[in-house]
């Protein structure tokens, strides 16, 4: 297994996992695959430090054709000058609105200082036992008092438009949390909103996987590049589950649409999973060919 030497007893405990739960039928929606990049770009826009040129929108992932109409970016910096920052912008021609946090600056730094402790979702409405991850649910915290009036104002100037809420590691847990924060208080509307991750770690519970998938977003989507070993963390064996539905990009770099995990907290046996003594750190840093920006 290729993991971080400072991580022992991560690596040992990562080879069990924890008996799935009984697969409940899966949905059946259409995706656009070939969206998925371009997501990614949004996603990893959020790492930028070229603070002038993110709010011109003219860094170097900035200028691909496919999300150069971007426009109204309104850059949220860290708020305890630490490493959390995130955006909100408008795409004309995706028709949407994204909402973009930062994941770590580094997996090293992720992994030495992750943290295992779970809190119950502080939403109305919830059943018992959706938790989720304490140290994500901070991050957002600390960033909502920021981002969420800019979001409401786009919403009300582009009538029609879906949100997207994007992210990468981090960001991709903390994106989750803003989306089903936002869907319990009636900003956003679950049926319009759509959302996009990629190395994501897991989140919360079983529970809140199964409540999660109730909420009826438009379109969800998670994506796992190769061996990436973020997405294996928190281990399951501590009732920590995906969110349904994984997208693969297998050792070939095909992209793998066909993952057997469903809406009732059942993860994938046919797709990432299947690397779990393979792990890698690179395959974290780069996804259809796009480096994260340093």
């Amino acid at each position: 297994m290729h993991c971080l030497l400072s991580l022992p007893l991560l690596c040992l405990t990562l080879a069990f996992m924890t008996t799935p739960l009984t697969a409940a039928p899966a949905p059946a929606i259409a995706i656009d695959t070939t969206s998925f990049s371009t997501y990614f770009r949004y996603a990893a826009i959020a790492y930028s430090s070229d603070i002038k040129a993110f709010g011109a929108w003219t860094c170097p992932l900035c200028l691909d054709a496919s999300i150069r109409d971007t426009k109204n970016v309104t850059f949220t910096p860290s708020p305890d000058d630490g490493q959390e920052q995130g955006y909100v912008a408008v795409s004309p021609s995706l028709k949407t609105i994204i909402f973009a946090v930062r994941g770590s600056r580094t997996v090293e730094e992720w992994l030495n200082n992750l943290q295992i402790w779970k809190r119950a979702l502080p939403v109305t409405n919830r059943p018992s036992g959706v938790e989720v991850h304490s140290g994500f649910w901070d991050v957002w915290t600390q960033l909502r008092p920021i981002m969420e009036p800019t979001l409401v104002r786009y919403i009300k100037a582009n009538p029609g438009y879906t949100v997207t809420f994007v992210g990468h590691s981090l960001g991709g847990a903390v994106t989750q949390l803003a989306a089903v924060d936002f869907a319990a208080r009636g900003i956003v509307s679950a049926q319009n909103t759509q959302l996009i991750s990629f190395g994501q770690p897991r989140v919360g519970s079983i529970e809140f996987s199964q409540y999660f998938s109730k909420l009826g977003f438009k379109q969800v989507v998670r994506v796992i590049n190769k061996s990436d070993i973020v997405p294996h963390l928190p281990p399951a064996f501590l009732d920590y589950r995906h969110q349904y539905h994984e997208y693969w990009i297998n050792k070939s770099g095909v992209l793998v649409t066909s993952c057997n995990d469903d809406t009732n907290g059942k993860e994938a046996t046919n797709c990432a999973n299947t690397q779990i003594t393979k792990l890698s750190v690179p395959d974290h840093l780069s996804y259809f060919g796009i480096t994260l920006p340093k």
